[in-house]
């Protein structure tokens, strides 16, 4: 199961097949089954995982009420930056919507690959750029875009949303209700056959 990733180290870097020897040694599988939980609010996030197979959703509540911030499909790296980096419990929560397989990297092992393939550090450095590229791409669509904007480019650029992701978790990361997001819906499908 991690050819997906060292697929992505070849691709990305360019590392040398020994290299990958190394990077393989330290991942660690983790397979789920729908509704299983990774990790719950109050725990650490001292690992970073890539998904091989399925879906994760992580979601945090605020004042009582559910809110899902992200879904992970395939070839996707996720972590709590903030848990992972500075020790402190998470807030979130991540569970499996989809029978999953994960890939775990723990904080201490990375901190070991690092020392033994530099060649992971490049790596590590150009997935960290495109995640921040990502959310500050996603917050700034929030702050922004209309609804509707926001679910057509969701469309066009994450498909998979649409089809594997139930509506009101698909609402919440498009900052709209369930609702609403049912109304942008028919709306453009009346649209498309008027």
């Amino acid at each position: 199961m991690t050819e997906p990733l060292l697929n992505l180290c070849r691709e990305t870097t360019g590392m040398s097949g020994e290299e990958l020897v190394i990077v393989e040694r330290y991942l660690k599988t983790m397979k789920l089954k729908r509704k299983q939980f990774l990790i719950r609010e109050g725990g650490q996030y001292d690992f970073i995982g890539f998904v091989c197979k399925g879906a994760i959703r992580h979601f945090t509540w605020r004042d009582g009420v559910e809110k899902t911030c992200n879904v992970n499909f395939e070839n996707q790296f996720f972590t709590d930056f903030e848990s992972f980096y500075r020790g402190t419990p998470t807030t979130n929560n991540s569970v499996a919507i989809e029978d999953s397989v994960v890939l775990i990297l723990s904080r201490v092992d990375r901190d070991l690959l690092l020392a033994e393939c530099p060649a992971f550090e490049r790596f590590s450095r150009v997935i960290s750029e495109r995640a921040v590229q990502e959310a500050a791409e996603r917050a700034s669509r929030l702050s922004w875009d209309r609804p509707e904007d926001r679910y057509l480019h969701l469309l066009e650029h994450q498909p998979d949303f649409a089809r594997r992701v139930p509506l009101k978790y698909l609402a919440d990361m498009l900052g709209v209700s369930a609702e609403s997001l049912s109304r942008i819906r028919k709306r453009l499908a009346s649209s498309v056959f008027s």
